[in-house]
């Protein structure tokens, strides 16, 4: 009677287990995740993944491991999340909304990193925050930390933090001489135009100013006037005003 006794308790067990849908499992699991068993609440997760995968229960999995310190597993299953999609765009904001915070941690582990690539983890960053408010525009939290990753992303660039800082120095060296390319050829131009003219005038008027030429002289100062107000003007600023939050 004893043995039957187990056999029936072992099978009630049992029959739950069997008869519980992908759904089921996932509440499960949301249940165990919020008492803090992670590693339980992962279990339910993949038990739904295998009766069938959706896009929560991927999204719930990324979580459980987000909380674990898998941020490599994590982001693997939040991409698994989007590939099967989900009709609503405040749940694909959110999978977007943590892809970047993973990008996001790993730029500030790679600017304490000799060799890290920062500049493309935050780059990265910023692609999933602004991915992220194109679902939901109104998400304060994802525009605060799309601009601090627009930040990071400035500074290391600037710093040359990662590699591929360079570009923007690069850029600016390369318009300052072809600037200068252009005012020494319309330098060349005019001094050409005035050695043409002064060559067309009679020998007698060679050691005459004429008022043709005197304006031409005064064109010429007025002209060079302008390229320098054109060059103060172009300084660039250096000046970045500072962010009044940190991360």
């Amino acid at each position: 009677m004893r043995r039957l006794l187990y056999s029936i308790l072992l099978f009630v067990a049992v029959l739950p287990m069997v008869a519980q849908s992908a759904r089921d499992c996932i509440r499960m699991g949301n249940v165990a995740y919020r008492q803090g068993q992670y590693d339980k609440a992962e279990t339910y997760y993949l038990k739904s993944i295998e009766k069938s995968p959706s896009f929560e229960a991927y999204y719930n999995l990324g979580n459980a491991y987000i909380m674990q310190q898998k941020d490599s597993t994590a982001f693997e299953n939040y991409k698994k999340a989007d590939s099967i999609g989900t009709n609503d765009p405040m749940r694909r904001a959110k999978n977007f909304h943590n892809m970047g915070n993973i990008w996001y941690a790993q730029g500030l582990a790679a600017t304490r990193q000799e060799g890290g690539n920062a500049v493309s983890a935050f780059q990265n960053a910023v692609n999933f925050y602004k991915s992220s408010l194109r679902c939901n525009p109104d998400d304060n939290e994802t525009r605060y930390n799309l601009a601090m990753a627009q930040y990071q992303l400035k500074k290391n660039q600037n710093n040359n933090g990662g590699g591929g800082g360079n570009d923007d120095k690069n850029q600016d060296k390369q318009d300052e001489e072809q600037q200068k390319q252009d005012e020494q050829k319309q330098d060349q131009q005019q001094n050409n135009e005035q050695n043409k003219q002064q060559q067309q005038q009679p020998e007698q008027q060679k050691d005459e100013m004429s008022d043709q030429t005197a304006e031409q002289l005064l064109n010429s100062a007025q002209q060079d006037e302008k390229g320098v107000q054109h060059k103060v003007n172009q300084k660039p600023n250096n000046g970045r005003r500072a962010l009044e939050k940190d991360w």
